[in-house]
């Protein structure tokens, strides 16, 4: 039987060449991080009759409040921040019982808010899903050795549900590079991404797949001269396979949940949005879980309502508003990935012309959602994407008049001047992915083409305009989930092979912060409970190993562990 190999964050830094000690860089080594000069804590009156239960001194303080004031010390006392300010007043709260934490010059961030990721397929990444990743796989020699070494543990007719990166060779795999070492078993292996994936042909004659069958509207099933390749492209048409897959068990679900929950809060995040939770049941596993008292990182749920079908599970939703877990609304997806990114013009990817929706019909449906009073997200990666969802957005909102319903867009990866305004008069709401700059970057350049490059994840425009700007890991569609490196991407735009992509839309490291801490809780209407570190605000934060604000970008984006996490006032991770 062969031996499942763990695939790590550290296995594909050095994949591909990313230094993992000194003098290794990811996204710019020597550059340090532009941090804006904050003025001095404000005034504050100290509460009366009230004594902290843990201060926290002689650190530096990023509150992250309206003028990002910088304290010494901050005391929490039940759930909620007690006060922040000097170290001799922070001491004045203490009492016998309280306990005290000094920073020696440590910093103390709210914490981290990752407002899109796919929590529960992150967990599945190396249980359901076999990795076939750097260093082990690098093109479709070693593709075909590791699946065929995996496969000597299963029994014919096992599936193999996978995964890669990347290939040096070959874009993407074909039916006639599985086949060969897959014949007895059906194989289908997803970009990581999520958006392609392909399968062999022992996969595609269990889905009755044929040369004959059609492409699902929003979607392509993939012929060379009428012959199928095996390459599905978007949701719609790898559901055609990858639903005669043995399904996942809520057993497997509550395990892929514990174990994201685990690894998210030693990299700091407190509170996060899953914005691909597919069924009803998933949504109902998170609910029982927060009823167990088994989840502890906050978060707001988005059932995807992926075809005209998925409507008549909104019906089945039972709302749920603690204090851990939200249902918050709904996510749809407008376009796919890079090769089917929606545009208004030609790119070299397969088609530019396929919103996964009907125009249409997609409006119609954005109308009936917004009537629900939930919000609602929208994956949008070309630029014609997003100004269908923007057109959409505005119109249910004409129909039905609400206030604040602060809908989203996710991604934006190419945006036009027009949507940022239209963004900016709707009060939409942008969540994109830095990181993304630096895995994809020179794959854009020949998508799109060097003119359409200066509108890639244009961060600085939408904030000059008075968007609200969060940025996100989009997990596990990258390997690099930690936050630090989502941080180091916004403020450097580097791309893997050292290239600046975007450079005047660079944040400095406080507006990356608020973005990941503030703007992350104001995406799901959280702004006033989380988000900053503040006096009547719940007490999650977290204790950095040093000051990010001092950091080298490669200091920063290697940063991937803190010291401690707090949520509500409660450790839920200290570094050993």
């Amino acid at each position: 039987m062969s031996t499942r190999r763990i695939y790590s964050r550290r296995d594909f830094l050095k994949a591909v060449g990313v230094g993992i000690g000194a003098g290794g860089v990811m996204l710019g080594c020597g550059r340090s991080v532009s941090l804006t000069q904050t003025p001095p804590s404000p005034e504050a009156t100290l509460p009366t009759g009230e004594k902290a239960d843990v201060i926290f001194t002689n650190g530096s303080i990023l509150t992250v409040d309206a003028v990002n004031s910088v304290a010494q010390a901050v005391a929490v006392k039940g759930e909620k921040i007690l006060y922040t300010g000097s170290n001799h007043d922070v001491e004045s709260l203490a009492a016998d019982q309280t306990k005290r934490i000094n920073l020696n010059g440590r910093a103390i961030t709210p914490g981290l808010i990752d407002p899109h990721l796919h929590f529960r397929v992150w967990g599945l990444q190396n249980t359901y899903n076999t990795p076939f990743m750097p260093p082990d796989v690098k093109d479709i020699p070693s593709l075909q050795i590791a699946l065929a070494d995996h496969l000597k543990g299963l029994k014919p007719g096992d599936w193999v549900m996978g995964f890669y990166i990347g290939l040096s060779d070959k874009l993407i795999p074909t039916k006639q590079d599985l086949d060969p070492v897959s014949k007895d078993n059906p194989v289908f292996i997803m970009h990581i991404g999520g958006h392609w994936g392909t399968a062999n042909s022992a996969a595609m004659q269990i889905a009755g797949v044929t040369n004959n069958t059609a492409s699902p509207q929003g979607g392509i099933i993939e012929k060379n001269n009428g012959e199928l390749t095996g390459v599905f492209y978007n949701h719609r048409a790898m559901d055609v396979v990858r639903i005669n897959a043995p399904s996942i068990s809520q057993d497997q679900i509550t395990t892929a949940i514990l174990d994201t929950q685990k690894a998210m809060a030693a990299c700091g995040i407190t509170s996060f949005h899953d914005n691909n939770v597919r069924s009803v049941e998933d949504i109902s596993t998170y609910q029982q879980m927060t009823r167990d008292g088994l989840l502890y990182l906050r978060n707001d749920l988005y059932l995807t309502l992926e075809w005209p079908s998925d409507l008549d599970k909104v019906a089945q939703m039972q709302p749920m508003d603690d204090a851990i877990t939200r249902f918050a609304g709904y996510k749809f997806l407008i376009d796919g990935q890079g090769p089917t990114s929606y545009c208004h013009q030609p790119h070299t990817g397969v088609e530019y012309r396929l919103p996964t929706w009907d125009p249409d019909q997609f409006k119609e449906v954005i109308k009936s959602m917004h009537d629900t009073g939930l919000q609602i997200c929208v994956h949008c990666i070309g630029d014609a994407a997003t100004d269908l969802t923007l057109d959409a957005y505005e119109a249910a909102m004409n129909a039905n008049p609400r206030s604040d319903p602060r809908h989203r867009i996710e991604h934006a990866i190419l945006t036009t001047p027009a949507a940022t305004q239209k963004m900016k008069d709707l009060g939409v709401a942008v969540c994109t992915q830095p990181a993304f700059i630096y895995l994809f970057g020179e794959g854009w350049e020949t998508l799109f083409g060097s003119e359409r490059m200066e509108r890639i994840m244009v961060t600085r425009e939408w904030l000059d305009a008075g968007v609200h700007v969060s940025i996100s890991s989009d997990a596990p569609s990258t390997p690099l989930y930690y936050p630090q490196a989502t941080l180091a991407g916004a403020i450097s735009r580097y791309s893997m092979k050292d290239k600046v992509i975007g450079a005047d839309q660079a944040l400095t490291f406080t507006e990356a912060l608020r973005a990941h801490t503030i703007e992350g809780a104001y995406a799901g209407h959280h702004e006033d409970t989380t988000g900053s570190l503040e006096p009547g605000k719940y007490a999650d934060l977290v204790v950095w190993p040093g000051d990010p604000s001092k950091m080298s970008l490669s200091e920063l984006a290697q940063c991937s562990t803190v010291d401690m996490t707090m949520v509500g006032g409660k450790f839920v991770y200290e570094a050993e």
